[in-house]
């Protein structure tokens, strides 16, 4: 799987720092890109990586960007998840957004694969 997203994407932002703040030190900007690489894997995992450009189409990108953003600030603000193995649930909103996203994809992969590519017709 790719990424496409930096922290600089609006992550350091949602989580108080403006893009320019000098004062991070460096395992918090470790830890911010650890998250949103994780975030962003758990994302295309859970919708799919067939389509060609997906994530980064214009339509896409807004709503790729804002629950990888999301998944990613959960993550920073509960470190321990992520080395100790604890399960972080994935809030409703991300969940919503998630779906779109799928239905989307969905909708792309057909197109890509002809509508009835895996329709098989009863005898």
């Amino acid at each position: 799987m790719t990424t496409y997203l930096d922290i600089t994407n609006g992550l350091k932002r949602s989580l108080g720092y403006i893009d320019e703040d000098d004062s991070l030190d460096e395992a918090s900007l470790n830890r911010m890109k650890n998250g949103l690489t994780a975030a962003e894997l758990y994302v295309q995992g859970a919708i799919g990586t067939d389509v060609k450009d997906f994530y980064e189409s214009k339509d896409i990108k807004p709503l790729y960007t804002l629950v990888c953003n999301a998944l990613a600030a959960t993550y920073y603000q509960s470190p321990t998840s992520t080395t100790s193995g604890a399960v972080v649930s994935v809030d409703a909103v991300c969940k919503s957004v998630i779906g779109q996203l799928r239905g989307r994809y969905d909708r792309l992969l057909e197109v890509q694969n002809g509508k009835d590519s895996e329709s098989k017709q009863a005898d």
